[in-house]
């Protein structure tokens, strides 16, 4: 099934897992990676769901085409490649801020349809879109915030113990090192938030079994 969210002819739309349960009592939204599209995370959504019965589960595409995978891969927003290969993140605090807004239109659309309320509700982001869901989670306080493999890029605002983040991060990732998730951490705590992080072991730029059991755990206390 598709769900469309227009505003300012931008056209989100994603896959998503409804449940058995007449009336969801939670709302999970995947934000996936740079160049890939929301088929690719929600493929988590059944992981999920046996530990979240009630949860509708969403994952949504990113409003960009990507110029770099032009077989459906999508992006939140567009890379600065330097001419050596190396990326300028000199305009991605900008970026990253634009593309939250469209998203908020996407979250509130899906907890007005479902009357979910921002307590009961949780972001789960890879990549580019961990750094969305960061974006998100710290101007708007949401039941929990799960970041794989991601990095923290506006961080002036500032936080208290109510907002619930966690940090999974792959040992060997080389995309992201895991020196972003320390900094990340570092800087989320100095603002004021709760954050835990976990390392996966032996693990490069992705998401494995580990990483999804510590991740079901966090959203099981933070649902408490």
């Amino acid at each position: 099934m598709k769900v469309l969210v227009m505003k300012n002819e931008i056209l989100i739309t994603g896959p998503n897992l409804k449940q058995k349960a007449d009336k969801p009592e939670m709302l999970i939204i995947f934000f996936h990676g740079w160049g890939s599209n929301g088929d690719d995370l929600i493929q988590l959504a059944p992981l999920f769901a046996k530990h979240f019965p009630t949860a509708f589960f969403i994952s949504p595409n990113g409003p960009e085409a990507c110029p770099q995978n032009p077989y459906g891969g999508r992006q939140w927003f567009g890379l600065n490649f330097n001419n050596d290969g190396s990326i300028d993140r000199s305009e991605m605090p900008k970026k990253v801020s634009t593309a939250s807004e469209q998203a908020k239109i996407f979250i509130k659309h899906w907890q007005n349809e479902l009357s979910i309320s921002d307590d009961k509700t949780f972001l789960i982001g890879f990549s580019q879109g961990s750094m969305l869901t960061l974006e998100i989670g710290t101007n708007i306080l949401l039941g929990g915030l799960l970041c794989y493999s991601g990095s923290f890029i506006n961080h002036n605002i500032p936080l208290n113990e109510k907002y619930k983040i966690m940090l999974i991060h792959g040992e060997l990732d080389k995309v992201i090192p895991i020196k972003s998730m320390i900094n990340a951490k570092e800087d989320l705590k100095n603002l004021g938030a709760k954050v835990i992080s976990h390392t996966c072991s032996n693990l490069e730029h992705s998401i494995n079994e580990d990483g999804i059991n510590k991740g079901i755990e966090f959203i099981k206390k933070c649902n408490i």
